[in-house]
């Protein structure tokens, strides 16, 4: 199984879990997903990644993972393309259609949104 596959997987897991909040984690620069607890006061409608494990990894975190509940869209929400203010990082939506999204912070400060593919990870 390719670093793609093991990334969807773990992602998939982790949504079949707590399919009635968002879940998030990070995501190495080897590309392995670290789950981490949502602090937000909304879980069902937002998303905080607990920052000790933030500062954990912070010299080695590609990017983060978030999931939209049952109930949400399945596009990122504006909230969350407000939230990808960091250019170093790639930010990941996953939805229970099994649809992964990514969106990042590009030059000149536009926002980059695709679907997600292995080619995202493997350009780096």
């Amino acid at each position: 199984m390719d670093r793609y596959d093991k990334l969807i997987t773990a992602f998939k897991a982790h949504m079949a879990d707590n399919p009635l909040v968002e879940c998030c984690g990070l995501i190495t620069k080897t590309f392995e997903y670290i789950p981490c607890d949502n602090i937000s006061f909304d879980p069902k409608n937002s998303f905080i990644i607990d920052p000790i494990k933030i500062y954990e990894y912070a010299d080695n975190c590609w990017g983060f993972f978030h999931s939209h509940t049952i109930h949400h869209d399945e596009l990122p929400s504006e909230t969350d393309k407000n939230s990808a203010i960091f250019k170093e990082y790639k930010f990941i939506m996953g939805n229970h259609s099994n649809k992964f999204y990514i969106y990042w912070l590009g030059s000149l400060d536009t926002l980059k949104f695709a679907e997600f593919n292995e080619g995202h990870i493997n350009a780096d």
